[in-house]
């Protein structure tokens, strides 16, 4: 029965790739030459998974012989997450940062654990640090943006509970701590100043409204609509033929999914499908009627999986999506937006992980940043304004062609 007990509580939501497929902790760290030896055949040992209780022994004598040694508690850490034991994972993982703060692989997969317990917020931080170690990390990028999303949600559902308890005091923290998150988000200000008014901090909603006035001029939309160009219903009807009325669903959605995404750029660049891609193992779209289309870009690393291999079909996109997504097609197809020079949007910064996509995309016209100069990586995009992109992104390439 214990036995039993014991490996439940260590089962762990988090998934991991083969021994094989995992970083080796010497190759961001320095080993020093006298314990080279020995430090490899731990590794081996632990690629070879026969005697982990054994190994994980001699790990923490290793460790304990020198105290800076890094790679031995990453590997030690690695024993902990493949045996379920998170908690443990954790410490090793922290106790690497504390000798080496930069650490990639500690730092990614602090970063794997927070998102698989669904700490969104700690976990979009992390991927951060990991991008600003490594800006080759390109695969990060939309699971960064992905947490930060999904942190905000967390704390607007537990924000609308406090405040429908009457607890507005938690109310107001949670809805202030989600505005650390997206601080050019109109709508968050508008559920703030109504909460404070409500807890008649009157000063304070004047100050939110404004807040939301200067985001939102002359009552314009969340989102700057751009002008659409001069349809051609006989272009449309030749490219989606029988399908035409999934293009109007498409374009008249008030926020496009992530299947209808995919849908929207196979069909604008049908020649990306004949592409050299990297299979996807993607565990829920069996029943997507884009099940193709998925596959297609997902494989092109165009829109990536989530990490628990799901794609989720439904889930509305972001700004930054759209634009990761429209950066790396552009790519794709040769484009280089470098040349342009830098446009400003205040709230992405070049620190950002995700500023290079966003500077492609507003060079290119393919997206357009608010009437406030913001460029809102959380907000949804529209069926209109993602149809608006592509045909922009195949006006651009065309051009190129000629």
């Amino acid at each position: 029965m214990k036995i039993v007990l014991i490996a439940v509580l260590l089962q762990s939501p988090l998934q991991l790739p083969p021994r094989a497929a995992l970083d080796n902790p010497a190759s961001v760290s320095t080993v020093p030459e006298k314990a080279r030896k020995d430090y490899d055949k731990l590794w081996n040992r632990f690629l070879a998974g026969r005697d982990d209780v054994k190994l994980a022994k001699d790990i923490d004598k290793f460790v304990k012989k020198r105290k800076t040694f890094d790679t031995g508690l990453v590997i030690g850490a690695y024993l902990d997450m493949y045996r379920g034991d998170d908690n443990a994972a954790r410490q090793k993982l922290t106790e690497t940062l504390k000798v080496d703060p930069d650490n990639k692989i500690a730092l990614y997969y602090l970063g794997e654990l927070a998102f698989a317990h669904k700490e969104y917020a700690r976990a979009a931080n992390l991927y951060a640090q990991v991008l600003a170690a490594d800006r080759s990390r390109i695969d990060l990028e939309t699971k960064q943006q992905t947490a930060y999303l999904l942190a905000t949600e967390d704390l607007l559902r537990s924000a609308a509970k406090a405040e429908a308890d009457n607890r507005l005091a938690d109310a107001e923290r949670l809805y202030r701590q989600s505005l650390t998150i997206a601080p050019n988000d109109p709508t968050l200000h508008t559920r703030l100043a109504d909460l404070l008014e409500k807890a008649n901090k009157k000063e304070e909603a004047v100050a939110e409204r404004k807040i939301v006035e200067e985001l939102t001029p002359h009552h314009a939309a969340n989102l700057s609509t751009p002008v659409e160009p001069i349809r051609d219903d006989l272009e449309d009807l030749g490219r989606w033929g029988n399908d035409i009325e999934v293009f109007h669903r498409i374009r008249s959605a008030e926020t496009i999914t992530r299947e209808q995404l995919a849908v929207l750029i196979v069909r604008y660049f049908p020649q990306i499908a004949e592409l050299l891609s990297r299979p996807q193992i993607i565990t829920d779209i069996q029943e997507s009627s884009a099940r193709s289309e998925i596959l297609t870009v997902a494989g092109l690393r165009l829109i990536e999986p989530f990490p628990n291999h799901s794609f989720g079909p439904t889930i509305p996109v972001a700004r930054a999506d759209l634009a990761t997504a429209l950066a790396r097609l552009s790519r794709l197809l040769g484009l280089s937006g470098d040349q342009a020079p830098p446009l400003t949007a205040p709230d992405v910064a070049p620190t950002n992980a995700g500023y290079r996509d966003i500077q492609l995309v507003l060079g290119y016209g393919l997206m357009n940043v608010q009437d406030s100069g913001s460029f809102n990586v959380s907000g949804y995009v529209s069926g209109r304004e993602a149809v608006y992109s592509a045909d922009q992104l195949l006006h651009t390439f065309q051009q190129a062609q000629r």
